[in-house]
């Protein structure tokens, strides 16, 4: 059987999906792009078959894949299926790729900021 492509859609969403984690401030912003982009990929690209939920993945950059799936999706015959026929794990891997990037840029650059905003040290500018 000949595997299932969805790179078109992935072409598609991917310069606004750059974008939005190239300009994120936060890692909350991080996780709601990346949360919001792959839930649209995969009720765009597999919601015909299946329930997908906004539970279906989240973003867990603590991960090995970086992302989490939705147990019904992981216990899922038919998702297994369309996993082993389709390059639809390359694509969600690209799309973590940039956001735990992102992710961790933004994790390093901002730990401590909220206390040195709250507590100015004075004469000092922070940013």
């Amino acid at each position: 059987m000949d595997k299932v492509s969805f790179n078109a859609y992935e072409r598609e969403v991917e310069p606004a999906y750059r974008d939005m984690i190239d300009k994120a401030e936060s890692t909350v912003d991080i996780r709601h792009f990346f949360e919001r982009t792959a839930l649209a990929f995969l009720q765009e690209t597999i919601g015909d078959r299946l329930d997908i939920k906004s539970e279906s993945i989240t973003f867990a950059p603590d991960s090995e894949q970086g992302y989490r799936l939705s147990p019904v999706l992981i216990e899922s015959s038919e998702f297994q299926e369309i996993v082993d026929n389709s390059d639809i794990e390359n694509i969600l891997e690209r799309f973590t790729d940039r956001a735990v990037k992102k992710y961790a840029h933004l994790d390093r650059r901002h730990q401590g900021k909220p206390e040195a905003r709250i507590n100015p040290t004075p004469g000092f500018q922070n940013e």
